[in-house]
């Protein structure tokens, strides 16, 4: 009787563990110290504990490892920082993720950028995590016509934003994420990205 009390805790435990709701989101947070600015924390939270994302860097572990419609659900919520242009306290940085080679590189007149430009880089962290230095190595958007990064352009930003936002509803309507990285086939791109190495679905 005593083995079957213990047996029936277990389940009701283990159950109560799985039926736990997790809550996404996305929050601005003001840095501190030597950094000036802001930087975006995603967030997941349950009835015991809670997760987030670090402060001054793009180890998103936790959050890579999460499913597709997990990660829907925090992208819908990073592009809604498409029109944040202040600060992000983080400088312009080339990221090293896996030890793959293939990062193009970073302008040199180019230190700062955005929160908006903080939420993109964000989104390719969470979706592409393994590829990151051949598509998008550092937070800047460049313009393959006139040769030039886009970092304070609003209006080509605003572009920028609209193919993420179309790829994310394509994505929503199959309820996927897709291995092709779209973002570097037209005239806005991630400065010194690659081409996407998988085929488009």
């Amino acid at each position: 009787m005593k083995k079957l009390f213990m047996l029936a805790s277990l389940f009701l435990i283990t159950v109560a563990t799985m039926a736990q709701i997790n809550t996404f989101s996305v929050e601005k947070v003001e840095c501190k110290n030597k950094f000036k600015g802001s930087k975006l924390v995603l967030k997941c939270k349950n009835d015991t504990t809670i997760k987030q994302s670090f402060t001054y860097s793009y180890d998103l572990d936790y959050f890579i490892s999460l499913n597709d419609s997990s990660k829907l659900i925090l992208i819908s919520e990073l592009l809604k920082f498409e029109n944040d242009t202040t600060h992000c306290c983080l400088d312009v940085t080339n990221w090293s993720f896996n030890g793959i080679e293939g990062c193009g590189g970073k302008p040199r007149n180019v230190r700062h950028y955005t929160i908006q430009i903080d939420a993109l880089f964000m989104i390719n962290r969470l979706c592409w995590p393994k590829l990151m230095e051949l598509y998008s190595c550092s937070q800047v958007l460049y313009d393959n016509k006139f040769k030039k990064d886009i970092n304070s352009d609003q209006k080509k930003i605003k572009i920028v934003f609209s193919s993420y936002k179309k790829w994310y509803e394509e994505c929503r309507t199959k309820g996927k994420i897709g291995k092709y990285f779209p973002f570097n086939d037209g005239r806005y791109v991630w400065y010194g990205g690659k081409k996407s190495i998988a085929s488009k679905d």
